[in-house]
């Protein structure tokens, strides 16, 4: 007979550290309630995902001293003024200092003196099969709390921008209405991702950001209200290669990204691109599409220095690209 006092003492430990993990942070995750809409759209077209429907969300306290708090761009788009509740029965008037669709996460300020920031953890060193707990604030007024596993890591979800989100974090414990913005975090309590979506039609796949991508964000928000990404300066789509081409030159991939537009005076103008041709690997790695591309360069930082190789007509070239210190018109 299986020893049930044993099973028990098991789940009673399992359900205290919870219990203390969800206690620890609940001063640091708030409700983020939305004020107004930009153009009266009443938030329709917004991207949303799943039990993401609702015109409030969750956040988290990041720097207690400038009052920052992040929470998913998605709950806050279409508007800057938000209100902010604390667990604790505190209500403020807060403002958006920055956003970033592509990567679905937004910076808000508010002017207040107790608040408690989170602290985070390495996402970089998550493996699947770890218990994490996903925590909100949807109602203002306590935390509403799951448990799960990383199911796995380095998902790709296409985000609000449009733009290829990646890095992201899956897990089992269910991310409830209003728990968007909110943190998913690990057994020491560390905050590891910002829940993101929950795909309803998919049971059990919920989305996180992971820490290690809100924390490069946030500087960037804090200091230019904007993430600042260098880019070629070209206008492009996805274009099948000719087999027999590709054989010529080497090339293992089936596609590459064939040309429109080259914008004057970007890196990639400077390096001697031209419309027509078709880019097929930067920095010695394929990019099959406009996604492989952003991929890529979104590893690079301004003023960085990398080889492309193209195909022009019938020939294949390689060009030497410096990224501009200075942001370029947002192509590719």
């Amino acid at each position: 007979m299986a020893d049930l006092s044993s099973a028990q003492a098991f789940l009673e430990q399992y359900s205290q550290a919870i219990s203390a993990i969800a206690e620890s942070l609940t001063p640091s995750v708030v409700r983020v309630e939305r004020r107004e809409e930009e153009g009266g759209r009443g938030g329709r077209g917004r991207w949303r995902m799943g039990r993401s429907r609702v015109n409030h969300g969750s956040g988290i306290v990041v720097d207690a001293q400038k009052g920052y708090i992040v929470t998913s761009y998605h709950v806050v788009s279409g508007t800057q003024e938000v209100r902010i509740h604390l667990t604790n029965g505190k209500s403020m008037d807060g403002r958006r200092i920055g956003k970033d669709p592509d990567t679905d996460l937004a910076l808000i300020k508010v002017e207040a003196s107790d608040l408690h920031a989170v602290t985070f953890g390495d996402s970089s060193t998550l493996k699947v099969g770890a218990v994490v707990i996903a925590l909100g604030n949807p109602d203002g007024d306590g935390l509403v709390v799951t448990s799960g596993v990383i199911s796995a890591l380095n998902r790709e979800l296409r985000g609000p921008s449009g733009q290829l989100m990646g890095s992201l974090i899956q897990t089992s414990a269910l991310f409830n209405p209003g728990m968007s913005g909110g943190p998913l975090v690990n057994s020491a309590g560390q905050v590891i991702g910002l829940n993101t979506a929950s795909m309803t039609e998919a049971q059990g796949v919920n989305i996180a950001v992971a820490s290690a991508t809100i924390q490069k964000v946030i500087s960037e928000l804090a200091e230019h209200g904007t993430v600042r990404r260098p880019h070629l300066g070209i206008a492009g789509e996805r274009q099948r290669l000719y087999e027999g081409l590709a054989a010529h030159h080497n090339l293992t991939q089936t596609h590459g990204v064939y040309v429109h537009e080259v914008v004057e005076n970007s890196p990639a103008a400077r390096a001697g691109v031209t419309a027509g041709d078709i880019v097929v690997s930067i920095n010695n790695e394929a990019v099959s599409g406009i996604d492989a591309l952003n991929r890529v360069l979104n590893g690079f930082k301004f003023g960085d220095k990398f080889p492309l190789k193209l195909l022009r007509k019938l020939d294949l070239s390689e060009l030497n690209v410096t990224l501009s210190d200075e942001e370029t018109p947002k192509v590719l």
